[in-house]
C-alpha cells in the first residue's frame, strides 16, 4: 500500500513538472497598459503600453504583422537629449545613484542639452513579436527591436500641478521577454521653471510669408550659445564608447579692477591615449598636419616623416594641444562696433586634423573636421575617415 502511494505521488510530481515546463514555454501576450510614477510625486509620468502593426508583404504572405511593447511619455513629461553638433542621442548618466541638477542646468544653459516636447508623446518601442500563419513555433517569441536602452540610465522632467521633478531612470527587460519594467534610480524636486531654456522652440514663419507656401519653409534661428565656458563635451571618434577628444573652454581674465573683463576661448584638446599629428613649419615649430580633400597619407610617408623629424605626435600629458576655434570678449574689452556673439579664431583654422587613437585596444588613424557657427557659437566635430594603423588614410 505504501509503495502504491509513493508511486502515485511520484507520478503526480512528474505531471506537475511537465505542466510547469509547458507553462514556461507559453509566450506571454502583450500585457495591459501600466502607468508608472517615476518621480514619486503621485502622478504617472510614463506608460508601458503595446500596439499592433499590421503588415502586408507579398514576399511574405504568411507574415501578417507584429506586436510592439514599449514605453510612452505622458503629458507634462519630457526626456533629456544631447543636442550638439557632435552628439545627438539620449542623455545618460553613469552614476545613477546621484543626479547633479546643477550640471544639467548648466549644460542646458549652454545649449548642450534639450528636452523633448512635453506636449507630444515620446515613444520607446523595446520589444516586438511577429504573428501570422508563417510564424513557426521556434520563431514565435519576443525580440529586441534594436532600440538599445536596456541598462542605460536616462533623465526625465515631470511638470504638473504638484510641482516640477526630475528623475534618473532605466528600462529593464526581464527574462523571459514579454515584459518591460521601469526602475527609478534617483528622483529630486526642482524649482518650477527648471531647465526651461532647453524646451523646444517652434520655427517661426515671417508674417509676410503665406502659411502654406512650400517654397518658404519656416526657418530655425541660429542657436546662440551664451557667453562663458560651457561644461566639457567628450567626443568618441572611434565608436568604442571611450572618449578620444574633448570640446572644452578657457577663461582668460585680465587682472584689473571691477568690473571683470577678459576673453573666453573654446576649442578642442586630445585626451590621454589620443595624439594629433604635427608637422614642422618653416620656422622650426610644429603645427597640426592636414590633408586636403582627395589627398592621402601612406604608412611609408608617416614612418619616414617621423624618422626625419618632419612629423611628431602630440599626446598628453607631455604635449597637450589646444586647437582654438571660437573666442569672445567680455566686460569693457568689447568695443562698441564689435559683433555680438562668438568670433572665429584669428589663426587660420585647418580643414581637417589627423589623430591616432584606439578602438577596443586596436591602434587606429583617422581624420576629422571641425564644425562651428558664428555668431551663435555652436562647436562640433565630424569624423571623415578611420582606418587601422598601417593602412592608407585618405581624405574623402
Amino acid at each position: 500500500m505504501h509503495r502504491a502511494i509513493s508511486v502515485l505521488l511520484i507520478s503526480l510530481d512528474l505531471l506537475a513538472l511537465q505542466a510547469e515546463a509547458q507553462d514556461s514555454r507559453i509566450i506571454p501576450g502583450p500585457p495591459p497598459d501600466e502607468y508608472v510614477d517615476v518621480t514619486g510625486d503621485g502622478r504617472a509620468d510614463l506608460l508601458i503600453t503595446s500596439r499592433t502593426v499590421h503588415i502586408t508583404d507579398p514576399q511574405q504572405p504568411g507574415y501578417l504583422g507584429k506586436y510592439l511593447l514599449g514605453v510612452r511619455t505622458l503629458s507634462g513629461t519630457a526626456v533629456l537629449m544631447w543636442s550638439t553638433r557632435s552628439t545627438q542621442r539620449w542623455y545618460t548618466v553613469e552614476d545613477s545613484t546621484q543626479l547633479d541638477t546643477g550640471l544639467l542646468a548648466k549644460r542646458i544653459h549652454f545649449k548642450q542639452l534639450r528636452w523633448t516636447d512635453e506636449g507630444q508623446p515620446t515613444e520607446f518601442w523595446l520589444l516586438e513579436r511577429p504573428f501570422g500563419p508563417a510564424i513557426t513555433k521556434d520563431q514565435d517569441g519576443w525580440y529586441g527591436t534594436g532600440d538599445h536602452h536596456n541598462g542605460h540610465t536616462m533623465v526625465l522632467r515631470s511638470v504638473n500641478e504638484r510641482g516640477t521633478s526630475v528623475a534618473a531612470f532605466e528600462f529593464e527587460l526581464p527574462y523571459p521577454y514579454g515584459r518591460v519594467a521601469i526602475n527609478t534610480k534617483h528622483a529630486a524636486r526642482v524649482p518650477n521653471g527648471y531647465g526651461e531654456e532647453g524646451d523646444p522652440i517652434a520655427p517661426k514663419r515671417e508674417p509676410s510669408e503665406p502659411p502654406f507656401d512650400f517654397g518658404h519653409e519656416p526657418s530655425e534661428p541660429q542657436v546662440m550659445v551664451p557667453p562663458g565656458v560651457p561644461p566639457n563635451e567628450y567626443i568618441d571618434l572611434t565608436s568604442d564608447e571611450i572618449p578620444d577628444l574633448v570640446i572644452t573652454g578657457k577663461n582668460a581674465p585680465h587682472h584689473a579692477p571691477a568690473p571683470p573683463l577678459g576673453t573666453y576661448h573654446r576649442g578642442i584638446e586630445q585626451l590621454p591615449g589620443t595624439a594629433f599629428l604635427m608637422a614642422k613649419t618653416a620656422d622650426g615649430s610644429f603645427a597640426p598636419f592636414t590633408l586636403r580633400e582627395g589627398q592621402e597619407l601612406t604608412p611609408d610617408q608617416l614612418t619616414q616623416g617621423l624618422a626625419a623629424d618632419r612629423f611628431r605626435w602630440a599626446e598628453p600629458p607631455r604635449w597637450p594641444e589646444f586647437i582654438e576655434v571660437l573666442w569672445q570678449r567680455y566686460g569693457s574689452l568689447r568695443t562698441a562696433d564689435e559683433p555680438v556673439g562668438w568670433l572665429p579664431t584669428t589663426r587660420p583654422l585647418l580643414e581637417n586634423y589627423i589623430f591616432r587613437g584606439t578602438q577596443y585596444g586596436r591602434p587606429m588613424l583617422g581624420c576629422f573636421e571641425v564644425e562651428y557657427t558664428t555668431p551663435g557659437g555652436e562647436l562640433g566635430l565630424r569624423i571623415l575617415n578611420l582606418v587601422d594603423e598601417g593602412q592608407v588614410l585618405r581624405h574623402y
